[in-house]
């Protein structure tokens, strides 16, 4: 039993510590944006109102895990978030410290802010703000009983709520759970209202906010000529790191006004200026944005194109280069088959021996 108890202790231990070592890493920009809050979930019917949390002060926060107490080899959930150290409040003798919000009151005890220590956490919610939330029309009795967590987590206020309404939207306690997670701002939402975007249902400004779409990113997208694509086209965008440079340099190789679509291919698929600049270096440039991509697709470089060319055979076509690629012929097996006496100088010849065998 010792040796399991100490087991559990060292992964505990070292699994926070990763934690808290993640929080101390972010930028100040990715700390506004996301507020430190990791909310993991095993277990969707557990209580998550009490359990056990482990604490590490960071450069003026405090960077905190919770998880659950009953199961620690199995936890059923796993919170990590950090919030400035002069939020919390002294609770009262013996019950350590506090973080008071309008929406509840979370309570650590068995240890201080002095040092790293851990102890056990209650968390209770606000009667008044849950009323509040019911005369807006939000239920609190949402089936998801992580969202009120949530919500308090990411410090949704009551003046929040009324000015999302004033936006014209009409909140669930399921999606303020997940602005509240994710630190929309109103001033985020406000703005977006002044975009081709105004109208967008809040589960995608969610998504935007996670996936870093700000305000001026969206207008760079429109001043190179990208205001019309859709919302879940920017998202992507966004997740595949489309940067408005990246479209402005395809433009200057000539491959401007692509299809959005071509373009998010054109990132996955890593083609770079530097890969297009070496294609054009070995005669193939001004390939056609389809053809680039097959060629990305399928690892064609310009080594690849120098070692068939090497081998004394006419300059062939890129769709030939493709097929080549596909079916795997080599340099190697070019060469082979011209000293067991095969005299041709068509690439397409030798796709044909690789299809047969020979």
């Amino acid at each position: 039993m010792q040796s399991k108890n100490r087991l559990f202790t060292l992964c505990f231990i070292a699994v926070a510590f990763l934690a808290q070592y993640s929080c101390a890493q972010k930028s100040k920009e990715q700390k506004q944006a996301t507020n430190h809050i990791n909310f993991s979930t095993f277990n969707h019917k557990y209580d998550i109102s009490s359990g056990h949390w482990f604490a590490t002060l960071e450069e003026g926060e405090v960077c905190l895990m919770l998880m659950d107490a009953k199961n620690r080899n199995n936890p059923s959930f796993m919170i990590n978030f950090c919030v400035p150290k002069e939020e919390f409040q002294t609770a009262a003798v013996g019950e350590g410290f506090k973080l008071v919000r309008e929406s509840g009151t979370l309570v650590f005890k068995g240890g201080t802010l002095a040092t790293k220590e851990a102890g056990d956490f209650t968390f209770s919610r606000n009667n008044n703000f849950e009323s509040f939330l019911k005369t807006e029309g939000i239920s609190t009795k949402d089936k998801d009983r992580y969202s009120y967590f949530k919500l308090f987590l990411g410090n949704i206020t009551k003046d929040y709520v009324e000015g999302i309404k004033e936006e014209g939207f009409k909140p669930s306690l399921k999606e303020l759970g997940k602005l509240g997670i994710h630190q929309v701002s109103l001033d985020y939402i406000r703005a977006l209202g002044d975009t081709q975007y105004k109208g967008m249902e809040l589960n995608m400004i969610s998504k935007f906010a996670i996936h870093g779409v700000t305000i001026k990113y969206l207008e760079d997208l429109k001043d190179a000529g990208y205001s019309h694509i859709d919302a879940g086209m920017v998202k992507k965008f966004a997740i595949h790191g489309v940067s408005v440079a990246y479209i402005n340099e395809l433009s200057k190789l000539g491959y401007g006004n692509l299809e959005p679509n071509l373009i998010k291919n054109f990132v996955i698929h890593g083609i770079s200026a530097k890969y297009i600049k070496s294609l054009a270096d070995v005669g193939y440039r001004n390939l056609s944005p389809n053809m680039l991509k097959n060629f990305a697709v399928h690892n064609i470089d310009a080594t690849y194109i120098q070692s068939l060319k090497k081998t004394g055979i006419r300059v062939p076509e890129a769709n030939t280069i493709k097929k080549a690629r596909v079916h795997n012929l080599k340099a190697t097996d070019i060469k082979r088959a011209m000293a067991n006496g095969h005299d041709s100088n068509e690439l397409s010849d030798y796709i044909k021996l690789k299809i047969h065998g020979k």
